[in-house]
């Protein structure tokens, strides 16, 4: 089933986008930083939400709803549906994040666990990010945007 749509103006769907950016990379910045300290529920919490703003900003430019779980989730189908040949690594990915964000309420997951889910969430997040245009990730990759100072 295809994402239900939002329509917007194009100011506020840009403004949207680079918001859902910023917080995109600060959780993902944070869930290795939670993990570190070894807060696997906190980590957990930051690498779902990074999978989740990163596909709100897909979401945005398509003009597809994304204001509740349901509908992020179905938006990571619509990409999997496009993009059959990536389905493996989206599905995997969505998955994984799935998983970190359920740990978030129930913390069941050792670090190592959650070293994996995260590791299996970010070819997702690749696969996300290679969808927007340049004018929002600066023609980098997601790896480089996200070590990149403020």
């Amino acid at each position: 089933m295809p994402p239900r749509t939002h329509r917007e103006t194009p100011t506020r769907r840009d403004a949207r986008i680079h918001k859902h950016l910023a917080q995109a990379r600060e959780y993902w910045i944070n869930a290795s930083l939670e993990l570190s300290q070894r807060d696997v529920c906190q980590s957990g919490e930051k690498g779902w939400s990074s999978v989740s703003q990163l596909t709100k900003a897909v979401a945005t430019l398509r003009g597809w709803d994304h204001y509740d779980h349901v509908a992020v989730l179905e938006a990571i189908a619509a990409v999997a549906g496009e993009l059959p040949e990536q389905a493996e690594h989206i599905y995997r990915g969505k998955g994984a994040a799935e998983r970190l964000h359920g740990n978030f309420y129930e913390v069941y997951m050792t670090a190592d666990e959650a070293v994996f889910a995260l590791a299996d969430a970010r070819p997702l997040l690749d696969i996300l990010w290679d969808l927007l245009p340049d004018e929002y990730t600066g023609g980098v990759g997601f790896a480089e945007w996200v070590e990149r100072e403020g």
